[in-house]
């Protein structure tokens, strides 16, 4: 496929945009380490990231709200029709650490927030602080051009995505509790233009709206045993009965199955699929529903989307020394849920496994977090067609089609107070980058995909806030 930037149209509108200050902007909100962890007792970094906020966007701060939850922010730019449900536009202010070691394998520092070679470079560029920012600018810019909202906006930012998604969960339960029910979410998600050949359909470009996450779950594997000498293994050591329960855990994997999202994509896309079998199979998706899946299950970038993945992750607590047996050992297995699937049917499942392999596991169980797979958003309302159409208007030649993703977002902790939660993030970069640069070494965004997906936003907002449509 051509370069992404084949597909950029619109770049003239907005010219009251101001793109040097935006992207000044951003590349200071990346000089701010706002790194999260479940220890976090420091959040330095995160104030300075909100005084940041605070300051560059006067125009947000005047016709708005400005509230902290926890260390979530919520800014409320109240429209002028109250009977219009609110929308609400999100990303999270965390990111992830830099992997220790890897420091000085950056051609610009992780949190320099360089400029340079046409693009800002630096820890959150492309997750997700790019959003956080790109929602600011384009609400200051409607705003200060003289723009007045009629339906009520949301700017909703959490402070710990990358981990226990507690900030998102609070502003929702927040809205909550004050009676709020939104229109539409707009969260992370997507992000790239790609050949649609991936789903059967080669030259067809594809952008994705992702409806619905996959579950989350962090799976912990514990055994206790006294240690000792080598060479008195009797009944086994626990680092002997843990890697049995990893390895049994792993050879059962679960049935592949073709999620309601993943149905909707290739019936988009049906007109256009040329490969065999899957151009026969999608005449009728539904009724062929289990055999794409199993045709998705043998690719390398679908057959996520149609099992739960299985993935063992750590392994701690064996001995320094080969002569002594090891004691207390633990390790996790992370999972991500299809939609079927449950948090308790997973543990269930995994205790069948280990015991038919070990009868006498002495392996204990635990979820460290989990969650079950998010519902599906409605594409018949108003977000789903604002989106669309905004996206149609500076990508055209671009389907957007319906999907899922594979990863965890907060959106779902807003399922509460909202049937369309939608994912799809209009910063559009190559998708060689997209898969190196997020929570990877050099990760840094184009400024050209910076500012055209500034744009992408104020014209939704243009049409869910300004014009309201209902």
């Amino acid at each position: 496929m051509s370069s992404v930037y084949d597909f950029f149209a619109g770049e003239e509108r907005y010219p009251c945009l101001d793109a040097e200050g935006a992207v000044r902007r951003l590349s200071e909100a990346v000089r701010c380490r706002t790194v999260n962890n479940p220890c976090i007792n420091d959040f330095e970094e995160f104030e300075k990231l909100q005084a940041l906020i605070r300051a560059s966007y006067p125009a947000v701060m005047a016709a708005g709200s400005f509230e902290l939850i926890g260390h979530a922010v919520l800014i409320t730019i109240p429209g002028s029709d109250p009977s219009l449900p609110p929308s609400l536009y999100m990303s999270h202010q965390d990111v992830v650490p830099v992997v220790r070691g890897t420091e000085d394998n950056w051609t610009h520092g992780a949190f320099s927030g360089d400029i340079a070679e046409d693009s800002i470079w630096g820890r959150g560029t492309l997750d997700i602080k790019q959003m956080v920012f790109g929602i600011l600018e384009a609400a200051e810019t409607l705003l200060r051009s003289g723009a007045r909202f009629r339906r009520t906006a949301y700017l909703a930012f959490g402070d710990d995505e990358e981990t226990l998604n507690l900030g998102a969960l609070g502003i929702a339960e927040t809205l909550r509790e004050r009676g709020i029910r939104l229109a539409y979410v707009l969260d992370e998600g997507g992000g790239l233009i790609e050949d649609g050949a991936v789903f059967g359909a080669p030259g067809v470009p594809v952008t994705l709206i992702d409806l619905m996450e996959k579950g989350y779950a962090d799976l912990e594997l514990s055994v206790e045993s006294a240690g000792g000498h080598s060479s008195r293994p009797w009944g086994g050591s626990s680092l002997e009965h843990l890697a049995r329960a990893i390895t049994a855990i792993a050879d059962s994997p679960f049935p592949a199955r073709c999620p309601e999202p993943l149905l909707r994509t290739f019936e988009a896309l049906a007109p256009y699929i040329q490969t065999e079998p899957l151009r026969t199979l999608v005449q009728d998706v539904q009724a062929n529903a289990d055999a794409i899946a199993a045709w998705c299950l043998k690719q390398p970038e679908l057959f996520s989307y149609v099992t739960t993945t299985i993935a063992p992750t750590v392994i701690e607590g064996g001995s320094a020394a080969c002569n002594v047996l090891p004691q207390n050992m633990r390790a996790a297995v992370n999972f991500r849920l299809n939609q079927g699937e449950s948090a308790e049917s997973l543990l269930a499942r995994c205790r069948e496994a280990i015991l038919a392999a070990d009868p006498d596991s002495p392996v204990k169980l635990r979820f460290l977090q989990a969650n079950d797979p998010s519902n599906a958003a409605r594409t018949d309302g108003l977000g789903y067609r604002v989106l669309e159409q905004a996206l149609g208007e500076f990508f055209p030649g671009v389907k957007a089609v319906p999907s899922l993703t594979a990863g965890a977002t907060d959106a779902h902790q807003y399922e509460r107070i909202c049937d369309t939660c939608l994912r799809c993030s209009p910063f559009m970069v190559e998708k060689a980058l997209a898969r190196s640069g997020v929570h990877g070494t050099d990760e840094h965004i184009p400024v050209r995909s910076y500012l055209q997906g500034i744009r992408v936003l104020m014209r939704i907002m243009e049409l869910g806030n300004i014009e309201a449509q209902v």
